[in-house]
């Protein structure tokens, strides 16, 4: 590997996920405008895939195939992606009967992104596809094929333990959600990594990665009316 792609894994792996992180500890992210906020996550997510990606045409160490970049007959990606999708969903649902168990809500900042106007609906929906493509290029695919070229690792283990390490900095930048939720995310990004090490391809993760991000559409509120909030105020 050359300098510029272990800066790339540095910036992905412990930069970018440390700012995230102290963001979310600022509190700055309940002050923000959620259509600033998707606006914001869309653009730096493409930016950090398109980085990874000229790192790779730069450096010419790895092939698309490498990291993912492959596809799958249809039946088969229709079968991983429903499979990921599914675990990813149970995880979630685990969770969820955590918090109930413990009395713990979901953090304030994962719910003040939730939209609620029709046009934040439209941004978050393409907020959650760009996430779902660029996160697992960059993280499932870019990274983790990165530290599987570290010398010194058993070949039978390294794919899981490079997923772990990837799942681990990938619920750090999570931080907005807490510590319940920064330890949801690493665990679903680990799951994400799964089809990935079976199959050599990143499709059945980004489906099932922008699928899930996409219920949170099911989850969320439509603001109050102005009028109706009067109206229905003693």
């Amino acid at each position: 590997m050359g300098v510029l792609f272990i800066a790339y894994l540095v910036l992905v792996l412990g930069v970018a996920p440390l700012l995230s992180w102290r963001a979310a500890a600022s509190g700055m992210i309940r002050l923000t405008p959620r259509m600033m906020v998707y606006r914001s996550g869309i653009t730096t997510a493409w930016l950090l895939a398109l980085t990874g990606a000229a790192v790779l045409w730069w450096e010419q160490t790895l092939a698309p195939g490498d990291v993912g970049l492959q596809l799958l007959p249809p039946v088969a990606l229709l079968g991983w992606s429903a499979a990921a999708l599914l675990a990813l969903l149970i995880c979630m649902g685990l969770f969820s009967l955590l918090r109930h168990l413990t009395g713990r809500d979901e953090s304030p900042d994962l719910l003040h992104l939730l939209p609620q106007s029709r046009q934040e609906r439209w941004l978050f929906s393409a907020l959650a596809l760009t996430a779902g493509l660029t996160e697992e290029f960059v993280f499932r695919g870019i990274a983790q094929a990165g530290l599987l070229r570290l010398p010194g690792l058993d070949e039978a283990q390294a794919p899981w333990l490079a997923a772990a390490v990837v799942a681990l900095a990938f619920g750090f930048g999570h931080g907005y959600q807490d510590g319940l939720g920064m330890l949801r995310a690493g665990l679903m990004g680990f799951v994400l990594a799964v089809p990935l090490i079976l199959t050599g391809s990143l499709l059945p993760g980004m489906v099932a990665h922008a699928a899930l991000d996409m219920t949170a559409l099911l989850r969320a509120r439509p603001a109050p009316n102005p009028g109706q909030a009067a109206e229905a105020a003693p």
